[in-house]
């Protein structure tokens, strides 16, 4: 059996997609969303070996490094999910374990990223 703990934020920010395609070339242009963000990390026994509050604690800080050096650049979901696992996964020391991240814009359309 594998356990995990789960944690969820939310952070606004602006960004763009230069590359867009024609159909939707609005994306071309910096737009604001909410970013819905939950990060998920295995657990070995299941009496709080991680503190949830800690954890969520780590995650917001993460995520608000992450907007503040990166809001109004061309980043996507996948990469601000790819982010969230390395840092998460060098603060809490557990690049042993597995991780998954989701980033949605909007509470819609996102992306999951999982570790290994």
């Amino acid at each position: 059996m594998k356990s995990y703990i789960v944690v969820r934020d939310q952070i606004e920010g602006i960004h763009h997609y230069p590359s867009a395609p024609k159909e939707v070339e609005f994306l071309r242009h910096m737009h604001r969303h909410v970013f819905h963000v939950t990060f998920r990390i295995e657990v070995r026994h299941a009496n709080r070996e991680m503190e949830f509050i800690i954890v969520k604690r780590h995650l917001k800080h993460t995520i608000h490094n992450f907007m503040r050096e990166r809001s109004s650049s061309a980043f996507s979901c996948e990469m601000f999910a790819e982010h969230v696992i390395h840092q998460m996964g060098q603060k809490l020391e557990a690049q042993d374990r597995e991780m998954m991240c989701s980033v949605f814009e909007d509470g819609e359309n996102g992306a999951e990223v999982y570790y290994p």
